[in-house]
């Protein structure tokens, strides 16, 4: 695939309004990408070095194109740790990933030392359970429980 194609891989599939990706700031791209893709399971689909702007934007998604949705994890090579770091606004709520057995996953991500800031719980008896873990810059990160094969400890 040469640049230019690369660069329209958005239409692959375009005969349809869809959700492309959501892009967050991220300090440390290494430890972002050790998070998402290392433990969680995603794909890197495309980096690009902006050199004469100074930042990195990485595609990622637990699919092997943009057609699954993607989050774009976005690295400003001048921001240092010196700096004040990003901060989430009061308009951030979080980034929810769909998981078949949320009771593995959790217990997988803790012993990886991933943060579990909700351990996995219910809100309506028959609804699936849901957890939240920070990512390496405090994003919330929801998990929910996607197959009704793995109901926990707690099903009843």
């Amino acid at each position: 695939m040469d640049k230019e194609e690369l660069y329209w891989e958005w239409g692959s599939k375009a005969d349809a309004p869809r959700i492309l990706h959501s892009m967050i700031r991220v300090s440390d791209l290494e430890k972002s990408l050790e998070f998402y893709c290392t433990k969680l399971g995603m794909n890197v689909l495309n980096r690009v070095d902006i050199e004469a702007g100074r930042f990195s934007i990485v595609f990622i998604s637990f699919g092997e194109d943009y057609y699954s949705g993607a989050i774009e994890l976005t690295h400003n090579w001048d921001a240092s740790e010196n700096i004040i770091g990003y901060t989430h606004g009061s308009g951030y709520g979080h980034i929810a990933i769909g998981v078949p057995d949320l009771w593995e996953a959790c217990e997988r991500l803790r012993a990886s030392g991933v943060t579990i800031s909700v351990e996995p719980k219910r809100l309506l008896p028959a609804a699936p359970a849901l957890a939240f873990v920070k990512d390496p810059d405090g994003y919330s990160i929801e998990l929910i429980q996607t197959s009704q094969r793995y109901q926990g400890a707690d099903h009843k």
